[in-house]
């Protein structure tokens, strides 16, 4: 895997990690040490929309790596992962990258996809209080889910149906774990507005 490569996969997978352990009560100095102390007494939902926010940034750079190479591929060859790597083959191949009934890459699409997440996520972080709240948790949960099932597909067509199957891509792996986490998290968010925890540390 090049150098530049191998720096986005370990912020990404890091970002990511740090989304999914937001809610733990062992993150809360994590927050003073990041900068965040006003965090650390605040209530849990507020550390969970900043994880959210984590692992949507991670998932969008992964993203944006996926739909470089893919355009890098389409031209002849990719200066971003070693010819012969599970992520070269994964995403070299354009029928097998596309979105089924589309012609919509998964690199784009995970970057509109992540897009519209951070900026419901960001709606909310912005204003907690705010009475339309539940509608955006639940359409994060929505549109969460169906990326990561989109997510999912992409996964199984490069480990079951490329050329030289199964590719393991890393990045692309690192991709379906932020939208996993980001469903998670606004699921998670979403019962916590719902029962009344909304405020509760």
């Amino acid at each position: 895997m090049v150098m530049s490569t191998s720096v986005v996969l370990v912020i990404c997978s890091l970002t990511v990690l740090f989304g999914a352990m937001s809610r733990m009560e062992s993150t809360r100095p994590l927050f003073s040490t990041l900068g965040m102390s006003d965090l650390v007494s605040a209530p849990v939902s507020r550390r969970m929309l900043v994880g959210t926010l984590a692992s949507i940034s991670g998932g969008m750079l992964a993203a944006v790596w996926v739909w470089v190479i893919q355009r890098q591929s389409i031209i002849g060859s990719t200066t971003l992962c070693e010819s012969s790597s599970g992520c070269a083959q994964a995403l070299s191949s354009q029928t097998m990258n596309t979105i089924p009934f589309s012609n919509l890459e998964f690199g784009l699409f995970f970057i509109l996809m992540f897009s519209i997440l951070g900026f419901l996520a960001l709606s909310i972080h912005l204003e907690p209080t705010w009475s339309k709240a539940g509608g955006f948790l639940s359409w994060g949960r929505t549109i969460g889910g169906i990326s990561t099932l989109i997510a999912l597909w992409m996964t199984i067509t490069h480990l079951l149906m490329v050329d030289d199957s199964p590719a393991i891509c890393p990045i692309c792996i690192v991709l379906l774990a932020a939208n996993i986490v980001t469903m998670m998290q606004f699921n998670l968010l979403l019962a916590s507005h719902s029962d009344g925890s909304w405020n509760s540390n």
